[in-house]
């Protein structure tokens, strides 16, 4: 039989008998298989054991296996030149963001004895050019308060703008205030001041004033930097006085290896007129160079001050005009600044005129309805006399040391010990007029002052926070003014306040301030406990304590509100002689960013 006749289907390449053979039998039998299949290859038949057996071809594996490659490497120097291409500043965020910048704020406040408090501030947003803002300011009660400064009423506005211009900073300022003060007087134990605010005249003072400082921020060491701060005030009252000031600092430093150069420079210069009169012009001029240099933990700066004082002239000849204050400072930082021990010797050279003795008790007036008083040892108080001006201070003999430390972030301390001596320091009398009105005069005596003293920080966790003060100060009068004493000066003084976290965003401050006993030198012997004293009275002023409590609530960023409950032992106290603060007064206030 031909199996390439029989079977069409399959290739003429590769075909078997043997499946002819079975096709035949399957279709006797109605059974069908077609089949489609190439074999490529050749076929093989073999007999075993008379039984033929057909072998096809196998397929041929495709697969190939990644062949393994070993080499060695050998090592060789290679020469090459690094190029360095810059890369520009990239602004990198390593920080959280800074809270929201806003641009003003209000907070007002009201209380009993017609008390009012405004405080209104507008703040551009800072840029890499500058910035400008500017300020409301309004207090006001019956009576002198000692939250007020003693002034019974106060008025101010002013503005400031900021621009960089290259390495420089320029700040510019403007202000404009006003205060109103009765020279009113007497005996705080006798009078009521709750039912009714004392009939005193008033005296009206205005100031107005300009400033420029300029800074500059150079980066090497080697440069020369630079701070200017000029500033022009005048300041006047409704009774005919007037002063016009001018005041320059500035300082120059650089480094010399690792030695810190400074040279200061300070000018002031005052005028001063009395109803058109009489008209007293001084000056002082310092100037300070000094050399500052760390080794390790020891911090040391020496430098020499050198003072010229232009208002001689009207003392009579009395005094020097050139001083020289050596100025040295010294000290250690030991363990990290677990405790830090320090010494210096100095002294300066102290202007007075009308604005800081005004600071210093606003109850002083230069004149009462045109005339001027001052006080002559041998006839007592005179008026209608001779104003020689104002007396510049000589702070002389100025040593202090100390010692303040962090022992961990919780605890911080300060103790002190400071001795000097002041020529011509300004101390006030007290006057009464004829017509009952009560100021104060400022005169002059050579007194050394001492202090010791110490102030403490301390925080309990995140609930509680602690601080406290105390100094005792002595005072010695110089040989020829051993008939003087510290007037209005107090022997002792302590402060201790404590603030509480009650809840997020609630706290509760309590503190007090004790000061102690005081004497005080007045012309009547309507005030108080007195005794005669060189044409006059000294009046027993005891020591008072003062306690105050207030809670602070902030609701949110924006908002926020706080009670004041002020002086809560309701004691009459005076601050000067003839001048009792406010018994117990409420205040309640609130503030709000915008």
């Amino acid at each position: 039989m031909n199996c390439l006749n029989t079977m069409p289907r399959i290739h003429r390449t590769a075909a078997g008998c043997l499946l002819a053979m079975s096709s035949i039998s399957l279709a006797a039998q109605s059974d069908s298989l077609e089949m489609d299949v190439t074999f490529v290859g050749q076929r093989q038949m073999e007999v075993r054991d008379a039984v033929k057996l057909s072998a096809w071809p196998t397929a041929k594996d495709l697969g190939t296996d990644k062949p393994t490659l070993t080499y060695a490497m050998l090592n060789k120097r290679l020469s090459f030149v690094p190029t360095m291409t810059p890369v520009e500043a990239t602004r990198l965020r390593v920080d959280e963001a800074l809270p929201r910048l806003y641009r003003g704020y209000a907070r007002g406040s009201v209380g009993t004895r017609g008390t009012t408090y405004l405080d209104v501030s507008y703040t551009d947003l800072r840029s890499r050019d500058g910035s400008w803002g500017t300020s409301l300011h309004h207090a006001a009660t019956n009576n002198p308060s000692s939250l007020l400064d003693g002034r019974v009423n106060e008025n101010g506005a002013s503005g400031w703008a900021t621009r960089f211009i290259g390495k420089e900073r320029v700040d510019l300022e403007l202000g404009w205030d006003r205060a109103g003060t009765p020279l009113y007087g007497f005996d705080s134990l006798s009078v009521d001041t709750t039912v009714e605010s004392p009939e005193a005249p008033r005296v009206l003072w205005k100031e107005f004033g300009s400033r420029i400082k300029l800074k500059s921020h150079l980066q090497d060491s080697t440069d020369i930097n630079h701070e200017v701060d000029a500033s022009w005030s005048r300041i006047s009252n409704d009774w005919g006085a007037r002063e016009r000031t001018v005041k320059v600092n500035a300082n120059g430093s650089t480094y010399l290896g690792k030695e810190r150069i400074d040279l200061a420079l300070t000018m002031q210069f005052d005028n001063y007129n009395l109803d058109s009169t009489d008209t007293f012009t001084q000056g002082i001029v310092q100037f300070t160079p000094s050399v500052t240099t760390q080794r390790g933990p020891i911090h040391a700066r020496v430098g020499l001050g050198l003072a010229l004082d232009a208002d001689v002239s009207s003392r009579d000849g009395q005094g020097d005009s050139f001083h020289m204050y050596p100025q040295a400072e010294v000290r250690m930082s030991l363990l990290r600044n677990l405790f830090v021990p320090y010494a210096r010797i100095g002294g300066q050279l102290q202007a007075n005129n009308m604005h800081s003795t005004l600071d210093a008790n606003p109850f002083f007036s230069p004149s009462m309805q045109g005339q001027t008083m001052v006080y002559n040892d041998s006839l007592g108080w005179a008026t209608n006399g001779h104003w020689d001006g104002w007396k510049s201070t000589n702070k002389r003999l100025a040593l202090s040391a100390g010692i303040r430390g962090t022992i961990t972030e919780a605890f911080r301390f300060h103790a002190y010990l400071n001795t000097a001596q002041y020529e011509d320091f300004q101390l006030f009398r007290n006057i009464l007029y004829p017509t009952g009105e009560n100021e104060f005069q400022a005169f002059y005596e050579t007194i050394s002052i001492r202090t010791l003293g110490g102030e403490a920080e301390f925080d309990l966790g995140s609930l509680w926070e602690f601080r406290g003060g105390l100094k005792f100060i002595g005072y010695s009068p110089a040989e020829e003014s051993l008939d003087e004493r510290a007037w209005n000066l107090p022997t002792s003084m302590w402060n201790a306040s404590a603030t509480y976290t009650v809840i997020d965003g609630l706290k509760v401050s309590a503190d007090a301030v004790y000061t102690g006993q005081r004497e005080a030198f007045v012309a009547s012997d309507e005030f108080g406990s007195n005794t005669a004293f060189n044409n006059g009275y000294t009046l027993e002023m005891p020591g008072y304590l003062d306690l105050n409590l207030t809670a602070n609530y902030t609701y949110n960023e924006r908002l926020g509100a706080w009670v004041t409950l002020a002086n809560l032992a309701n004691s009459k106290y005076s601050v000067w002689g003839g001048y009792p603060v406010q018994g117990f007064q409420f205040l309640t206030g609130i503030h709000y960013a915008f």
